[in-house]
């Protein structure tokens, strides 16, 4: 599916090389979203916020990264160490397209 994405971005315009914010999402308890919250930095995310999401707990995390497919692989297998480390379950990321101005659309793509 990243793949099927990082194909609609450059499509639409987006220069894979620019760095930019990139929006994670885990949910599981509250006690393991909170265990990573403290740990974010450790994981290379800047921002970290739980809170609820349906009827469970949700994470946002954020971290600055080019979108190339080499590194979104990368960014997988860290969601899946995390998955593995707190018992929580990935559930998508995202981030604007952009070029060497900056975002280029207000529409975010998220997996």
């Amino acid at each position: 599916i990243d793949d099927e994405i990082l194909q609609n971005m450059a499509a639409g315009g987006d220069l894979s090389h620019v760095v930019r914010e990139i929006n994670v999402q885990f949910v599981g308890a509250v006690a393991d979203l909170n265990k990573l919250k403290n740990d974010a930095a450790k994981w290379g995310f800047r921002s970290a916020v739980v809170e609820p999401y349906e009827s469970a707990w949700q994470i946002h995390l954020a971290l600055d990264s080019d979108t190339r497919k080499e590194t979104m692989q990368k960014l997988t297998l860290k969601y899946l160490e995390i998955e593995q480390e707190y018992g929580i379950d990935h559930d998508g990321w995202g981030c604007f397209r952009c070029d060497e101005n900056g975002p280029i659309s207000n529409k975010k793509l998220a997996s």
